[in-house]
């Protein structure tokens, strides 16, 4: 999570940046190769944020949310689309993304009225086990993106089209477990 005081920064230098940018800080991310005025973590959920929100969604930036002085949750953003309101959580991962992961999202969810999902984008891979405690932690609120998947989409300019499948998925099947692997996904 961004420091509070360099956010309004990183925000500012994101918004210079048009799709081709960000496609090509994604690229350079990919393979290991970040600007030093951006920690890793903090490129994903502004990189994501910003590219969501060149395709029309309305976003908030990172923030983190206090009661009585006491830090509760660092939120790394939130979508809204077509009337859906998504709590954003990233994860920079070389292993594959684990379930503790999804049980934050999923509690950050249970603090929040009912409507609201959750999505998970990780730069690799999501775990055996993750994926199986979604199966076994209903309902289906979170949604999840590996990082061949954002690849495709954010290449694209087809991440809006992605949560839209995912979701559709998700009420129709039961299941937070379609995975967007070829264009035709999209």
């Amino acid at each position: 999570m961004a420091d509070e005081g360099r956010g309004g920064e990183y925000q500012r230098r994101v918004l210079a940046l048009g799709h081709e940018e960000l496609v090509a800080l994604w690229s350079g991310f990919r393979v290991g190769i970040t600007p030093a005025e951006w920690p890793p973590g903090v490129l994903l959920e502004y990189l994501l944020l910003r590219a969501f929100q060149l395709e029309g969604a309305e976003v908030t930036w990172p923030y983190r949310v206090y009661r009585k002085s006491v830090l509760l949750e660092q939120i790394d953003g939130v979508l809204y689309f077509d009337g859906v309101s998504c709590l954003v959580e990233c994860k920079d991962a070389t292993r594959p993304v684990d379930a503790v992961a999804i049980v934050k999202l999923k509690s950050q969810l249970l603090r929040r009225p009912r409507t609201i999902l959750g999505a998970l984008f990780c730069s690799g891979e999501i775990s055996e086990s993750a994926s199986t405690l979604m199966e076994m932690l209903p309902p289906p609120d979170v949604l999840l993106w590996e990082g061949a998947e954002i690849d495709l989409a954010l290449r694209g300019q087809r991440l809006l089209e992605g949560m839209r499948k995912k979701l559709r998925h998700a009420v129709e099947t039961g299941f937070a477990d379609l995975k967007l692997v070829k264009r035709s996904d999209l």
